[in-house]
């Protein structure tokens, strides 16, 4: 499985053009040193976008272009701008214009990658004319692609690169803006930023797995569900919620004694709390999924009583999210799995005592004597349990390899999620 990076600190350029995109909305704020950019703005020049329409149909292995038209409503004219582009991961440039400067950003915080880039336009921009490109900005859609997002924000008057036009960013003619002839239609809707959504024609393939697990009444076993995004395409919610929401149903005879991080009782649980409740509702930390990641969640059950063939089921549920219904996922065999204590015998045996757990990669699976691991996906150790089932002990938390610093709060009966509104 690809592997994505985790907590990384804001990305700069290196010119000290500094892009942060959030991660839900995909909001762009471009700034020159932080505040100082509005300081180094000129004076009674205001450059603001039409609105345009989003994008759809499109496939991946597709190019796209994205035009846009900007005014200079002010006063003054505008004698230098820095053009700012953030376009989302399933996205690339098709051109490399000269006095543009690229960055791939990995995942940060809450966010996933980006492909962003910073333009300086020596030009000048008369009050009152509407601009376009020279030609509009040509995009490839990725196998990834989905929901896609190419944010543009405009600056003037912003030293981006202070020597002069930065050449050398890529290998094709300058990135220009020219004045559009044609009339500006009356009513046309302005904006100080400007966000063309793209909608690729593709699946995400959402997983559950669920672990079968043994254990005599009154030891406390670990049994792991795991959420996955097998792709091709990576998915992004909306602003407000996680893009995967799953029930997790608690085996008969068996009491949770750990509570994996996002997960939280669903309903009231009873006189003993939390560790009372039979089922449980759990989210991905963040609203979006990379294509091929995967995050496992460890329960500890304790065997109260041995119930032969004690099941719990796990499914996806609409949640506080955009996608609940998944339409993107065409593939509905993966979306339920079960936890299984005590199944009869005869299958695979489960390991004996572990002695340690790791992960390194894809899917865990647990050893015999000595511990369990995990290396690219397949199990490792001694002789004991197949994939997808768990010893007794040992097994550890994983983490949605997408990086960051988780968003969700969860409550019971019910999903908060905190994340970044648009700035828009």
């Amino acid at each position: 499985m690809r592997s994505t990076s985790t907590a990384h600190g804001p990305r700069r350029f290196t010119a000290a053009a500094t892009v942060v995109a959030a991660a839900a909305g995909w909001s762009l704020v471009a700034a020159h040193g932080g505040a100082a950019a509005a300081e180094q703005a000129e004076p009674g020049a205001e450059l603001v976008f039409e609105q345009t329409g989003p994008i759809d149909g499109v496939r991946p292995g597709d190019a796209t272009e994205v035009s846009f038209a900007v005014k200079n409503k002010g006063t003054a004219p505008a004698t230098r701008v820095a053009l700012y582009l953030n376009g989302s991961q399933g996205l690339a440039y098709a051109k490399k214009y000269s006095n543009c400067v690229y960055e791939e950003t990995p995942a940060q915080d809450e966010g996933p990658a980006q492909t962003n880039a910073v333009c300086d336009i020596e030009q000048i921009l008369e009050p009152g004319v509407v601009y376009e490109p020279a030609e509009p900005i040509g995009l490839a859609v990725q196998n990834r692609a989905l929901y896609e997002r190419l944010n543009v924000n405009i600056l003037a008057g912003v030293s981006t690169f202070p020597d002069g036009t930065q050449h050398g960013g890529g290998a094709d003619p300058v990135l220009r803006l020219v004045a559009r002839t044609a009339p500006e239609a009356p009513g046309t809707v302005h904006g100080s930023e400007l966000g063309v959504d793209i909608t690729a024609e593709n699946t995400a393939d959402f997983a559950l797995t669920g672990s079968k697990v043994k254990g005599k009444a009154g030891r406390t076993v670990n049994a792991t569900v795991t959420f996955a995004n097998k792709g091709p395409a990576w998915a992004r919610n909306d602003v407000y919620g996680p893009i995967g929401v799953f029930d997790v149903g608690i085996p008969k005879g068996t009491t949770v004694t750990k509570v994996p991080e996002f997960c939280e009782p669903a309903g009231a649980g009873g006189a003993g709390g939390a560790t009372a409740a039979r089922t449980y509702r759990c989210t991905t930390p963040y609203n979006y999924a990379d294509d091929d990641s995967e995050r496992a969640y460890v329960f500890g059950l304790h065997i109260d009583k041995v119930v032969a063939n004690a099941t719990g089921e796990v499914a996806f549920v609409k949640g506080d999210h955009r996608w609940g219904t998944l339409p993107f996922d065409k593939n509905r065999t993966n979306n339920t799995a079960k936890i299984v204590v005590n199944a009869p015998t005869g299958g695979a045996t489960t390991g004996g005592t572990s002695g340690g757990s790791g992960s390194s990669g894809g899917t865990s699976g647990t050893g015999g004597t000595g511990g369990t691991g995990s290396t690219g996906g397949t199990s490792t150790g001694g002789t004991g349990t197949q994939l997808g089932e768990l010893a007794e002990t040992g097994t550890t938390d994983g983490t949605l390899r997408t990086g960051g610093a988780a968003v969700a709060l969860l409550a019971a009966g019910g999903i908060t999620i905190a994340v970044r509104r648009r700035a828009s």
